[in-house]
């Protein structure tokens, strides 16, 4: 039985090693790295305010942080439809959750009547950090 729960620790250890890719052996017992944070860092919102929109590519140089698709619906027959404007606001303030100066590649599609809400539009882009 000891040596059972020994084998089964020892296997357990080996699988936590290979799924982080790293592990430290000391004295015949496996133990995790101090450090095995492989995430960057949250990024710092920035206000919806301050994110830009282009239709295309910007002529500067850029990183991309993600992809962006938002939908803006109304919920009964009687409230306004979606705008286009309302889809641009919702893009800014996605891409500024994320810490982007701007989204670029930027489509916005055509209302529409969709299943769960009386008037729909999209719209999608990628968030990028100049």
């Amino acid at each position: 039985m000891n040596m059972q729960r020994r084998a089964l620790t020892l296997v357990g250890s080996i699988a936590a090693c290979v799924t982080l890719a790293a592990c430290d052996v000391q004295d015949g017992q496996y133990a995790l790295p101090k450090s095995t944070s492989t995430q960057a860092p949250a990024a710092t919102p920035v206000a919806a305010s301050q994110v830009q929109i282009f239709e295309g590519e910007p002529n500067r140089a850029y990183t991309v942080i993600g992809p962006l698709d938002i939908e803006v619906s109304k919920l009964t027959a009687l409230h306004p439809t979606p705008t286009r404007e309302a889809a641009i606001t919702r893009l800014q303030e996605a891409a500024g959750r994320l810490g982007a100066d701007a989204v670029i590649n930027v489509v916005i599609g055509e209302n529409r009547v969709i299943l769960t809400s009386w008037g729909s539009r999209r719209a999608t882009g990628t968030a990028v950090k100049f």
